[in-house]
């Protein structure tokens, strides 16, 4: 368990981050379904797109026709899956290229999120039904969040960490996310599960 302790090492190290983060996603969520439902026609211009996407052969249709058959494990394994690649392409992999820039992919997620999952018209009970996995897939994101903006700070401000290069905080912010990540991993892996089990189980029995 020494890598959960090293996360939680980071995190003590950088809680105001943390908390900023977190502050600033939950209000832009709240922010975005309180207008959502002042304006419900910002609902449906967003979800055609996103129905597109899961009409279309693709990863995210495959994982909609495995909640459609109800294997409960090949379901926790793709959502998984999905949810590493998305937080991999989305916020680590670019914030090593251009630092703190997956911040805005995370908050750009609430706005996104706010507009279209907005407890509003005919799916509303759904959509509050779901709220916990939201809460937990999200807390994911906001942990990677932390981390591109533990490695940008390492990067731009090398002096606070004891280090004398930018190269040098570079190489040590890759390092962190590396010991960060396991519990990131940990987030998401139950994130799937409770998605699983939500949506295969729970869900069908509520909606009836």
């Amino acid at each position: 368990m020494s890598c959960i302790k090293n996360a939680l090492l980071i995190i003590k190290q950088h809680k105001k981050a943390l908390i900023n983060i977190n502050l600033a996603f939950y209000t832009i969520l709240i922010l975005t379904i309180l207008t959502t439902s002042y304006a419900s026609e910002i609902q449906n211009y967003f979800k055609p797109d996103i129905e597109q996407v899961f009409a279309k052969p693709g990863i995210f249709k495959t994982t909609g026709d495995v909640y459609e058959h109800g294997n409960i494990v090949f379901s926790i394994v793709i959502t998984f899956l999905v949810n590493l690649v998305i937080t991999l392409s989305m916020t680590t992999l670019p914030s090593f290229i251009i630092p703190f820039i997956g911040i805005l992919a995370v908050l750009y997620r609430a706005v996104l999120w706010g507009f279209l999952f907005a407890p509003i018209g005919p799916d509303k009970i759904t959509m509050i039904l779901h709220t916990l996995t939201w809460l937990i897939e999200s807390q994911a994101y906001i942990l990677a969040a932390f981390a591109a903006w533990v490695h940008g700070s390492m990067f731009f401000w090398p002096t606070r960490y004891g280090m004398t290069s930018r190269w040098d905080g570079y190489h040590a912010g890759l390092i962190s996310t590396a010991r960060f990540y396991p519990l990131i991993l940990i987030t998401l892996l139950i994130s799937a599960i409770y998605e699983g089990i939500d949506a295969i189980y729970f869900m069908p029995l509520l909606l009836k």
